[in-house]
């Protein structure tokens, strides 16, 4: 017992340092502590850089989300699209694009479609010239805009008002005449409806439908060889076929062939870049 009484006196000294909160291991760790510990303005400073580095990556990462949403929009419209048509043919015996040239457009229109879109109503009859009461010539059903973000007064598909079905997208068409040798009609669809950024090339794209009873983007040829015909511009449309245009400029014309490249995911100009994301990049 003699021998452990130093043992024992040190231990009861330490309990006693414990009690008080004086314990020497608990000090040294308490001094370890305040040396490796980070001072107010350590912290602002990295929360600030963290607010910055967030300011930068989060609308990036947003607006691709966005656009990978509107490319999984666009596919579907075309699969519809290309079902409605080939759905059309085999009731009717023949192609919309025939249909449209012995019995006219604006008839397809009105009396067919219907019945094979879910809920197809009219929302706005705006028509190529049309006025208002005071002699004021009508625009589109709601603001469109072309790439490069320019409002625009009259689109391309101007003819025969503007459809909308179930889902909330929006169809307009060209009501021109389709002759010989021409596919059509010519439809415009805004893939979102009325939601923004109501962009042609963005989510507005032209698609035609085609003698085989198949439905193309705007700017794919219909048997491998055609060349540009007709015209289509702001305050003007025709029953058309128009490739390789497809760039950020103010002149809608501009645009009509992006449906093209939106299909094959593929940057209009630059090798080895896609449409959606490169192309589009975060241009809203």
């Amino acid at each position: 017992r003699i021998a452990n009484r130093p043992k024992l006196q040190e231990q009861a000294q330490q309990l006693r340092l414990c009690e008080r909160g004086r314990n020497p291991r608990h000090v040294a760790m308490l001094n370890s502590l305040r040396k490796y510990a980070f001072t107010l303005a350590e912290v602002l400073v990295t929360l600030g850089i963290i607010g910055v580095v967030a300011a930068m990556t989060i609308p990036s990462m947003i607006n691709k989300t966005h656009n990978k949403e509107l490319h999984a929009q666009y596919k579907k419209v075309y699969a519809e699209l290309n079902q409605i048509s080939q759905l059309f043919m085999k009731d009717n015996g023949l192609s919309a694009t025939d249909f449209c040239q012995t019995y006219s457009t604006a008839y397809f229109v009105k009396t067919q479609l219907p019945k094979y879109f879910k809920g197809v109503t009219l929302i706005d009859d705006t028509s190529h010239g049309s006025t208002d009461d005071e002699g004021n010539k009508k625009s589109n059903a709601y603001p469109m805009y072309t790439l490069n973000g320019t409002k625009i007064t009259l689109g391309t598909c101007d003819d025969l008002g503007f459809r909308t079905e179930s889902g909330g997208r929006v169809f307009s068409f060209v009501g021109d005449a389709i002759k010989d040798e021409e596919q059509g009609p010519v439809v415009c669809v805004d893939i979102n409806g009325q939601k923004r950024p109501n962009k042609w090339g963005y989510d507005i794209f032209i698609f035609r439908f085609t003698r085989n009873g198949y439905v193309l983007p705007m700017g794919q040829e219909y048997n491998g060889a055609e060349e540009n015909y007709g015209y289509s511009g702001d305050r003007a449309s025709s029953n058309f076929f128009i490739k390789n245009q497809c760039k950020y400029t103010s002149n809608v014309s501009n645009q009509v062939s992006c449906s093209y490249y939106a299909l094959a995911d593929k940057h209009p100009t630059i090798e080895g870049k896609n449409y959606w994301q490169d192309f589009l990049g975060t241009s809203k």
